[in-house]
């Protein structure tokens, strides 16, 4: 009897695993079938110009990447997926033809980009995808894509944390959600569910860890994307440091008994708090959050996270409560929350897209400073770049003035009859062109029309090197020689 009735509990603890199973199952395809018509797969065409020879454009490549849909005829992918793009195509389930999208609204400080498709040419509508704001952390979450074969793909990982990581194609450190032990390989703008909810998109991944754009970012951006003109959101403006020395605060007269705030190490001219705060202030809270002596708060879901967090929840013009400990005293200040483009930096960070700024006249090649620059370099190029100009990227990139809002380079220089005795001069920044101070590139125009009457034009170099002299005198033949010469195109984009 006994028998008998461990073999009949048996069969039932057997049928109802089965039945969970079944459940678990059906939910998974139920999941995996809404996705057919809220998945595509992208094919995009990228392009871009030299920057050792920015009158050139380099041989247009192809890559491919993933997105959703967000609206009926509207995709979501990352910024890193179109960065430089010339053409975006995207790819249905099951279907063979590409329809062809545009960039409706692309930000690459929170590596999002919004595509737009013509419903003549797409077809029927998409099943938009809805993001739920959930933070679900331990719990497995399930990775969902459409292959370049049309194919509905998935992964899965375990949400492990909250943190602020630098962003993959800006500079801006962003929220991610990272997931651990991936069960399979992913990439960006892969979409995450945890059970039948869409919790974000891929934005970054490695071997053992993958970063999500989470639906809070996400849910921001597409908001802001109906509005007519797409502000952004805030970007801090200064740089800190852990405050741990008891000897420091002591130097910055901090009473024994306030364990917290994080120093300002340096301020910029661009960002949040630029104007409002000083270097040597120490910052106690925001928005009444308890700044640790690391910079980070305690958030009521994430833990222990950074505090630019708190910046980049703001839209510009919208202002946060800064406490700050400065000269001895404790004190509020109303910091006006904004941002900038990679263009007003001195150094600019990224240039998309964009053609290089450059004049060559008399031979000597002319370029703005930027990080793109560097790559001529190669990989790991900090360690390789001239110091005189790497220093500006590192220490200045965030300030401009009145004085100075781009850093104009000579090159090098293409051997010609004209530059004889200058030909190997090159990687020199340039401080005065016939006397006038260069404070940006669209000033050389300007300066090239001063001393009219001289025979020659001047220009002078930063760290006493030696001054160029470019003869007037027939430099529009010479000009017109060099650039058929070289087969240069245009010999100037300012």
């Amino acid at each position: 009897m006994k028998i008998k009735q461990t073999l009949i509990i048996s069969t039932i603890i057997v049928a109802l695993t089965s039945c969970t199973k079944t459940e678990n199952k059906a939910e998974v395809l139920s999941t995996s079938e809404k996705m057919k018509n809220s998945l595509v797969n992208l094919r995009v065409s990228v392009g871009g110009y030299e920057q050792f020879q920015p009158w050139k454009q380099r041989e247009a490549s192809q890559q491919s990447g993933y997105g959703c849909a967000v609206g009926p005829y509207l995709i979501l992918t990352t910024s890193d997926n179109v960065a430089s793009a010339t053409m975006v195509q995207t790819r249905r389930y099951e279907k063979n033809e590409w329809i062809p999208a545009t960039i409706k609204t692309i930000d690459y400080e929170y590596d999002l980009c919004l595509l737009e498709l013509d419903p003549n040419t797409a077809g029927q509508p998409f099943e938009p995808i809805q993001f739920v704001e959930q933070y679900a952390q331990g719990q497995e979450h399930s990775i969902y894509w459409l292959s370049g074969g049309g194919h509905l793909t998935e992964a899965r990982g375990i949400l492990d944390r909250a943190q602020c990581e630098s962003n993959p194609v800006s500079f801006t450190d962003n929220l991610y959600y990272i997931l651990t032990n991936p069960s399979r390989s992913t990439d960006q703008a892969e979409v995450v569910f945890c059970q039948d909810k869409a919790v974000g998109i891929v934005g970054f991944s490695d071997d053992t860890d993958l970063g999500v754009i989470p639906a809070e970012i996400i849910n921001r951006f597409l908001k802001e994307s109906q509005e007519p003109l797409y502000k952004g959101f805030g970007i801090p403006g200064f740089l800190t440091s852990a405050l741990l020395d008891p000897t420091i605060r002591k130097h910055l007269r901090m009473p024994e008994d306030m364990k917290h705030g994080v120093y300002v190490s340096k301020v910029h001219t661009l960002g949040t708090g630029s104007r409002e705060l000083k270097s040597g202030d120490v910052i106690l809270s925001i928005d009444n959050n308890s700044i640790n002596p690391y910079g980070r708060y305690l958030h009521t879901q994430y833990d222990r996270i950074d505090m630019d967090y708190l910046i980049s929840q703001k839209k510009p013009g919208e202002t946060l409560d800064f406490l700050v400990f400065r000269d001895g005293s404790q004190t509020h200040i109303n910091v006006e929350v904004t941002n900038f483009t990679t263009q007003q930096m001195l150094v600019p960070y990224y240039e998309y897209g964009k053609q290089p700024s450059y004049l060559v006249t008399g031979g000597y090649v002319f370029q703005k400073l930027t990080r793109n620059y560097f790559a001529l370099w190669g990989d790991n190029w900090s360690g390789k770049v001239p110091p005189h100009l790497y220093q500006y990227y590192s220490n200045h990139a965030f300030n401009p003035t009145e004085e100075r809002q781009d850093i104009v380079i000579l090159s090098y220089v293409l051997p010609a009859p004209i530059n004889l005795g200058y030909q190997e001069l090159g990687r020199l920044v340039v401080s005065t062109w016939n006397g006038m101070k260069i404070r940006s590139f669209e000033d050389i125009d300007k300066a090239r029309q001063l001393n009219p009457d001289s025979p020659f034009e001047v220009i002078e170099f930063e760290l006493n090197t030696p001054k160029i002299v470019i003869p007037r005198q027939n430099i529009v033949q010479y000009d017109t020689q060099i650039g058929q010469i070289y087969g240069i195109s245009s010999l100037k984009n300012i």
